[in-house]
């Protein structure tokens, strides 16, 4: 076996700001020299992607649609440099089966990374998923639930991997302290936004309708005949104006803010370290580890088939809760739960925190750990290592 710095290719859609931390990391590893390939025109929804980052090398790779499938040129491209590539694994791809027959070619090492069963069914998506069983080398997914799944339709456990979806959470503890270190600014903070002594909620993610932000409108007007709650978006997209005629329609548009696309910790640090917990009734993702690194318990919907892998880490009556799918009411109930009782909400936080920060953490490390192994592997399989 010939040891070597391998060259690694990465084929994503988009690079968002969030995934930068951990291709970083990757690209630092020892024996790793790695292209990023991604269009930079693109985004997915309201999440838009970057162009460039310290340290990280990020080619074009520009996608067209085609109703709901996609090509992505650049995807072919990687796969006839690299020693080993690692290709987006999504059923829409329409150019995924050239790419990995291309780094097949050169005896490259192949993995696909996604997450093995998307949140909507489908026959195309079934017969796609099981023609690439033997395709590539090695199948790197976001969660155990994703693994297990895969092995019970047939795949190889020893050639599936796992790296933790996470965020980095370093910078989101610095911007925090930096808040919880300074009660007079904090309280400032809050008065100049008109938030005061009341509790606050708050959304984290994109203004998307799989997401229903319009739920969380719903239930606040619900809770405040008893409590008064205020209601904090951070996060843009298509929903944004009809969110804000319905916060009016009920009535509550003095207690909602619409703060836009955040990016910069720092600047959501004041409004997260303010709230109480993280409403979210739709499908969530990454935005668990977010609210987690806060302290922040969660509530989203109980509705598992909806539900990202992320969701897994979500323990109801531990560090959040979940509610019946839809079910305004019921959200505000949970909501309640935790705004009235305050050695809940203290349990509650502080499991959440642990989830990211405890031994068993989701983080930057465990993801490219996860990632390393995977590489090792493929590399392998066609006489290569990491030197």
């Amino acid at each position: 076996m010939t040891a070597m710095t391998l060259s690694v290719h990465l084929v994503q859609p988009i690079v968002p700001a969030y995934r930068v931390p951990v291709f970083q990391a990757l690209a630092k590893a020892p024996g790793i020299d790695l292209t990023v390939w991604a269009d930079s025109k693109s985004q997915t929804g309201s999440l838009r992607g970057v162009t460039e980052a310290p340290g990280l090398r990020i080619e074009p790779a520009p996608v067209r649609w085609f109703g709901p499938f996609f090509w992505q040129s650049g995807s072919v491209t990687a796969a006839q440099r690299g020693d080993v590539v690692i290709q987006s694994w999504n059923s829409r791809s329409l150019d995924l089966g050239r790419a990995v027959a291309a780094a097949r070619r050169r005896n490259a090492g192949t993995i696909l990374w996604g997450h093995g069963f998307g949140t909507a069914h489908s026959l195309l998506g079934d017969l796609r998923r099981r023609r690439d069983r033997n395709a590539a080398d090695a199948f790197l997914l976001y969660g155990p639930s994703g693994r297990d799944r895969l092995i019970a339709d047939g795949f190889p456990p020893e050639r599936l991997f796992i790296a933790p979806n996470a965020i980095d959470q370093a910078a989101i503890a610095a911007a925090a302290s930096r808040w919880r270190r300074d009660p007079d600014r904090l309280a400032a903070f809050r008065h100049e936004h008109g938030l005061g002594s009341d509790p606050l909620l708050l959304y984290l993610a994109r203004l998307e309708a799989e997401k229903r932000p319009d739920l969380a409108i719903e239930a606040l007007a619900i809770l405040r005949r008893s409590i008064p709650a205020q209601l904090a978006f951070v996060g843009d997209g298509g929903e944004r104006s009809s969110l804000e005629q319905l916060a009016r329609a009920r009535g509550v548009e003095s207690a909602v803010r619409f703060l836009g696309a955040i990016y910069d910790e720092p600047t959501i640090a004041p409004w997260a370290v303010s709230a109480s917990c993280l409403v979210h009734p739709g499908a969530i993702g990454l935005s668990i580890f977010h609210a987690f690194g806060y302290g922040l318990p969660v509530i989203t919907s109980d509705r598992t088939e909806i539900q990202m892998p992320e969701f897994e880490t979500l323990r109801p009556g531990e560090n959040g809760f979940t509610f019946r799918h839809g079910d305004a009411a019921d959200l505000a109930s949970r909501l309640a739960a935790v705004l009235e009782d305050s050695t809940l909400h203290r349990r509650l936080a502080d499991a959440a925190l642990a989830t990211v920060t405890g031994p068993d953490a989701r983080n930057v490390e465990g993801m490219v750990a996860g990632f390393l192994a995977a590489i090792d592997f493929a590399a392998a399989r066609h006489g290569m290592s990491r030197g």
